[in-house]
């Protein structure tokens, strides 16, 4: 966070080096295939900043500092020297890559540790400041360069007039990065888009005292991380300070503080029951009243940063504390540096909370370039007005109110609303107005277009999703459009890419009723209402509602011509604009739908849905419809009446897409197993009849039985019919002298040519011997 105004500069000593001077105590070897790592990152506020090429991952930073002997002015003149090694990972071989460093002395450059090519290119005007460095061999993946230096570092000026980087105090030093002065402390890849780890050693007096010789105080030297020793030398003289930050960190939030300082050395308890130390550290010289504002805060540590978990989710460091220091006005401002924010003079709670509130926004999840700083910093400064809200931790106006009242306060031809916050180039304006209240207020109307809870969920997961990552606008926006589940693309451009003043958003609550009572009759009519009750704090100017009306019309009608004023039909779907409604009223409308006549059972079902800023009270409703029986006739049963037959069951006059269930009877005796639509007809059926029982169903209707007329008598199966049977006519004489006759004989010889026997002569003898013996007897009588 930077709160100051541009500030007269100071003259801080030593010039900048001439351009292009160069060391190359090594011829490099180049390779065909590697190329030159890109000397920029492609930041559209500071084209000439940043590096390509590759990824830094570990910096591992051997600074000592010593106060000049002789002492003139009001701040301590000194000077460094140290190394400083960046790990990194290139993409692909590089024959040569730059870093960003300004002023100090460049003395050996080395990779992997071998003596490298280097040159200086420097442009204060165009914020250029390149230490650019050729490799022996091309590197490739994992790589180390050291850059070991000296000299009289200084502050950078930014194009605002502000100071940053290297500030002499009035006993000791202070570094502070935002958005790229720290270059003029170490040699790095100066863009919050490539996040690493630190270790940072500070050798420094073990005592100091101010410009004038005077107050010899015991000294400390403050970095990020975890404290993890402090080392005086064998005289003790001097002290190391051993810093470690595990913690992805961009450059710009590195602090280096040297000075008289008391330090404090305490806990913080998270939401977890987890604790983490706290270092924190205040100028010795302060006042007393100073110093309680300190102690104050460090008190506070806890408690905000537990109410703040409770928002945004773990808190992301390993350790906590503040640092406060009286220093010159070039960097009178307050700066969330990563684990201790930094602050000048004394904390003020509101500001205490805007910088814890960073070490989430701005430091856990930083942006990508410089442009995207209203994320972080339109949070932290809507966190001051939540946390002091009585929608938040406080008793205050609500947040919501707050900004509003902020956002009305500038008319819209004030020039505060001339520059887009997602869409800004100029770096003299980075700390203006857009930044800071309008990205809050950006924030207040997302809470109010997307609702608390999904508001809630998007300031959370952007911190669980992107933990220790640098993020854009766009991918904020992505995430509320995917948890909110809203188009947000013209809310989005209206407050973070239109330079103009945006349009604070409608609210409102909707409700749906309807006066008709379940279950409804066919033919009925009911009447659905809705209500918006405007909720927020401008009139009601784009609402609408909307009714997806597939669940009222496949059993209702509605009659698109006597449709209200506002309401259209398109297909299924039914709008309502709502008209306009000043703060606290209410609109409302109503529409009618009639039952069909073939409706019957489920229910007439609708739920409505809410532009930007609309919350439903009641947006769902389902009214009952009657339930009637299927239409339903007797079935008919079709196929031939005898046994072994195939019958079929056929069901004319039933309600369409009704389903059935089948029972066929013999003289009305249920068949086992016999439940489909056909029915073979069993032998003992003969004689019988045969009738069929269907059952309908269908959802919405109740089920139906009928059963078909008798079907039959069933007759016997038809024999088989011989084929080229012999007939009377072609019989030879004798056998139809037999078949002619009357009594025993007749029916014998019948037989025998009728099952087509060769009757030979010794049968035709045995016939005629019977005739006689027949005769004899027959005369006898």
């Amino acid at each position: 966070m930077r709160h100051a105004p541009p500030r007269p500069l100071l003259t801080l000593g030593a010039a900048l080096l001439a351009t292009g001077l160069v060391c190359a105590p090594v011829p490099p070897a180049l390779a065909a295939d590697s190329v030159d790592g890109a000397r920029t990152a492609g930041d559209a506020m500071f084209p000439n900043v940043g590096n390509g090429g590759y990824d830094a991952l570990d910096y591992d930073i051997d600074l000592s500092w010593t106060p000049d002997a002789t002492q003139s002015g009001s701040v301590v003149a000194g000077s460094v020297v140290a190394t400083s090694t960046m790990t990194a990972r290139a993409a692909e071989p590089l024959r040569s890559f730059s870093l960003d460093f300004e002023g100090l002395v460049v003395d050996t450059v080395t990779v992997d540790g071998v003596p490298a090519a280097w040159q200086r290119d420097d442009d204060a005007a165009a914020i250029r400041h390149k230490l650019i460095v050729t490799p022996a061999a091309p590197v490739s993946g994992e790589f180390r360069v050291t850059v070991a230096y000296h000299g009289v570092p200084q502050a950078h000026i930014d194009a605002d007039g502000s100071y940053e980087g290297w500030n002499a105090t009035s006993d000791g030093a202070t570094m502070l990065g935002q958005p790229v002065g720290n270059m003029t402390g170490f040699p790095h890849n100066n863009t919050p888009g490539d996040k690493a780890t630190y270790s940072i050693s500070l050798d420094v007096p073990s005592t100091l005292a101010d410009a004038t010789g005077a107050g010899a105080a015991p000294a400390a030297a403050v970095s990020n991380g975890e404290l993890l020793s402090r080392t005086p030398s064998g005289d003790g003289t001097r002290t190391t300070w051993q810093w470690r930050q595990t913690k992805q960190m961009a450059s710009e939030l590195l602090i280096i503080s040297i000075g008289r300082y008391d330090v404090i050395e305490s806990s913080v308890t998270l939401s977890d029951g987890g604790t983490i130390p706290a270092w924190s550290f205040v100028d010795s010289t302060s006042t007393a009243a100073n110093k309680a504002t300190v102690t104050s805060a460090v008190d506070q540590l806890g408690p905000i940063i537990r109410n703040l978990e409770s928002i945004y989710g773990p808190y992301p460091g390993r350790s906590a504390g503040v640092v406060v220091d009286r220093v010159p006005r070039g960097i009178s401002y307050a700066l969330e540096t990563q684990d201790r924010s930094f602050f000048p003079t004394r904390i003020g709670f509101s500001t205490l909370v805007h910088e814890l509130a960073h070490q989430w926004y701005g430091n856990n999840v930083s942006p990508t370039t410089w442009t995207d700083i209203w994320v972080a910093e339109g949070m932290a400064t809507w966190s001051e007005s939540f946390y002091a809200g009585k929608d938040g931790f406080g008793t205050g106006p609500a947040s919501r109110d707050a900004q509003f009242e902020a956002w009305e306060a500038v008319p819209a031809g004030d020039g505060d609303w001339s520059i887009a916050p997602g869409a800004q180039t100029d770096s003299a304006s980075l700390y203006g107005y857009q930044t800071y209240d309008r990205s809050a207020q950006f924030w207040a109307a997302l809470r109010v277009a997307i609702g608390d809870d999904a508001f809630f969920d998007v300031v959370k997961q952007w911190q669980i999703r992107h933990a220790g990552t640098s993020t854009t606008g766009a991918d904020l926006l992505a995430l509320a459009e995917e948890l909110s589940g809203r188009d947000l693309q013209a809310f989005y451009r209206d407050w973070i890419l239109d330079a103009d003043k945006p349009a604070w958003p409608d609210q409102f609550a909707l409700s749906l009723s309807t006066a008709a009572t379940a279950p409804l009759e066919r033919g009925e009519v009911a009447t659905y209402t809705l209500r918006a009750e405007n909720t927020g704090l401008v009139p009601l100017a784009s609402s609408t509602a909307s009714l997806d009306l597939s669940g009222i019309l496949d059993r209702a009608s509605i009659d698109r011509t006597a449709l209200p004023t506002g309401v259209s039909l398109t297909g299924d779907d039914l709008l309502w604009t709502i008209p306009s409604a000043d703060p606290g009223s209410t609109a409302e409308v109503s529409f009618d739908v009639t039952v069909s006549d073939d409706a019957s059972g489920g229910a007439l079902t609708t739920e409505a849905a809410v532009s930007l800023g609309g919350t439903c009270a009641t947006c769902a409703s389902t009214l009952a419809v009657q339930e009637y029986p299927v239409d339903a006739a007797a079935p008919v049963v079709t196929g031939a009446a005898e046994v072994g037959a195939t019958l079929t069951a056929t069901t004319p006059g039933w309600t369409d897409g009704t389903a059935f269930a089948y029972a066929w009877a013999v003289d009305g005796t249920a068949i086992p197993d016999a439940t489909s639509s056909t029915f073979v007809v069993p032998s003992d059926a003969a004689g019988r009849t045969v009738s069929v029982s269907v059952t309908g169903s269908l959802a919405g209707y109740l089920d139906e039985t009928r059963t078909s007329a008798p079907f039959g008598p069933i007759v016997a199966a038809a024999g088989p019919t011989p084929s080229a049977s012999p007939s009377t006519s072609t019989a030879p004489a004798a056998v139809r002298g037999e078949l002619g006759r009357t009594g025993t004989e007749a029916p014998l010889a019948a037989v025998l040519w009728a099952s087509g026997a060769l009757l030979t002569g010794a049968v035709l003898s045995v016939i005629a011997v019977r005739r006689r013996r027949t005769a004899r007897g027959a005369d006898a009588a």
